[in-house]
């Protein structure tokens, strides 16, 4: 009886440690480090390229983040990765038991922060273009169409709803 009490105390125990379990990571490049998840925010500090960090939260495509205990702050989410920078850094089995070194299904997180290559003046400023709408247009597919064009990639046909020229919802049936 007292060792089903000693395996469900250290069950307990690793599932406590791996719900309080810290995400790690290192940053990209060198970083600046903000006091809120702002690009126009006061900047508290600056990190090398492969410093260690510790993730406390994320907002959007922010991540506040603890790096030696001492800095801490907000910087981009596309300026750190998850993990060790150390390709042959393995987890052991008892670090990912508790949680860490865990990989996310799939790879990884995917983040979309915005659009590369604009400043927020030029999508102020944008207009529409119907030409090249147009031109876009000569790309889609009908839906007739679609699962031929999936079956012909070794892809499956998926139902999908989408905006017709009035801005309507409608759902493609199979």
């Amino acid at each position: 009886m007292t060792r089903t009490w000693t395996w469900m105390a250290a069950g307990l125990l690793l599932s406590c440690a791996a719900a309080h379990a810290q995400e790690t990571g290192y940053t990209l490049r060198e970083t600046e480090v903000k006091a809120k998840p702002f690009l126009d925010a006061e900047n508290v500090g600056k990190l090398p390229e492969k410093a260690q960090v510790t993730v406390v939260s994320r907002q959007g495509g922010w991540t506040q983040i603890r790096a030696d205990n001492k800095l801490e702050g907000w910087i981009r989410l596309l300026s750190m990765r998850l993990g060790s920078p150390d390709p042959q850094k393995k987890p052991t089995a008892v670090a990912t038991a508790i949680g860490f070194g865990k990989q996310r299904p799939g790879g990884g997180p995917t983040v979309t922060t915005g659009v590369r290559g604009f400043s927020e003046e030029d999508l102020k400023a944008a207009k529409p273009n119907p030409e090249e709408v147009k031109k876009m247009e000569t790309f889609t597919i009908p839906p007739a169409g679609a699962a031929q064009f999936a079956a012909a990639g070794g892809l499956n046909a998926q139902t999908v709803s989408y905006v017709d020229a009035d801005g309507k919802f409608v759902k493609v049936k199979k």
